[in-house]
């Protein structure tokens, strides 16, 4: 029976913990939009997070109907209150990635924008010129079989550069829309590769969650169970993982205690996490 409990929560972690990835943003604590009369305080407040005398804390809350084992039915819900800190967990870390990707340190958009359609147009008009002095060239070759005199070539070069001036300028702002289309899928491409990065950490931190209480409904039976993790461990844990970019890393050090409780502080809207 120990190695049957053993497998089957296993697999209940497993499925709770891969359902992580796909979850979406979330309040900051649950709203089952149900009060379940004489459970304790914690059983209808649900996963949350929050700053108490024991730090930064992390809390998850689960529950199982019975299994006709008890000991099965206990350790199910202990697990689904570990996946749920790993949940509320996923949300603080998708708050911390936003801000530091909004955090640029680079020139504005605007100014990007400038430098590159100087830079466009600084070449266009380097290869046109030599286009057309390289036709003219070949025009004027085809059809005078005398050579032609320097002021007649200019006036005809002047001519066809002007003429060509706005087919320039519209060619211009054609490669400057598409480069600000690529920059801003770079942009979003990046925030979702952090955020990965980020997110993809949330598993190693399930083994510093802890359960700290169990509760029983005498009327259906289920067992619900709250577990625990402190930010510190959060932060201990994050330093050595070795797969998240080094400046990301070092923002999450020295920021998240400070987003933490900017989180707390404005914990009334109805979703602190809607940035995106």
């Amino acid at each position: 029976m120990n190695n049957a409990i053993l497998i089957i929560k296993k697999l209940v972690l497993a499925a709770c913990v891969m359902a992580l990835a796909a979850c979406a943003l979330e309040p900051l604590q649950s709203d089952r939009g149900e009060i379940i009369m004489g459970a304790p305080d914690w059983v209808n407040k649900g996963s949350y997070f929050t700053t108490n005398r024991d730090g930064n804390m992390f809390y998850g809350v689960g529950s199982a109907n019975p299994q006709g084992d008890l000991a099965l039915q206990k350790s199910i819900a202990d697990d689904r209150a570990n996946a749920e800190v790993v949940r509320v967990l996923v949300t603080f870390l998708d708050a911390v990635t936003y801000e530091f990707l909004s955090a640029s340190r680079y020139e504005d958009s605007s100014a990007r924008e400038d430098a590159n359609y100087r830079r466009i147009e600084a070449n266009a008009s380097r290869l046109v010129k030599q286009s057309i002095t390289s036709q003219i060239d070949d025009a004027i070759a085809r059809q005078f079989k005398v050579g032609v005199s320097t002021q007649f070539k200019e006036d005809v070069t002047n001519n066809v550069t002007d003429a060509s001036a706005r087919d320039i300028k519209e060619s211009i702002s054609f490669q400057i829309d598409f480069l600000r289309h690529v920059e801003d899928v770079i942009t979003k491409q990046l925030k979702e590769a952090a955020s990965r990065q980020m997110k993809s950490t949330a598993q190693a931190h399930l083994a510093n969650a802890r359960n700290i209480g169990n509760w029983r409904d005498p009327r259906t039976n289920a067992i619900w169970s709250i577990s625990e993790l402190n930010l510190k461990n959060v932060k201990k844990t994050m330093s050595g993982v070795n797969d998240i970019n080094v400046e990301l890393k070092q923002y999450f050090d020295i920021n998240a205690e400070n987003t933490f409780e900017r989180i707390i502080r404005e914990r009334n809207n109805l979703n602190p996490f809607s940035f995106k």
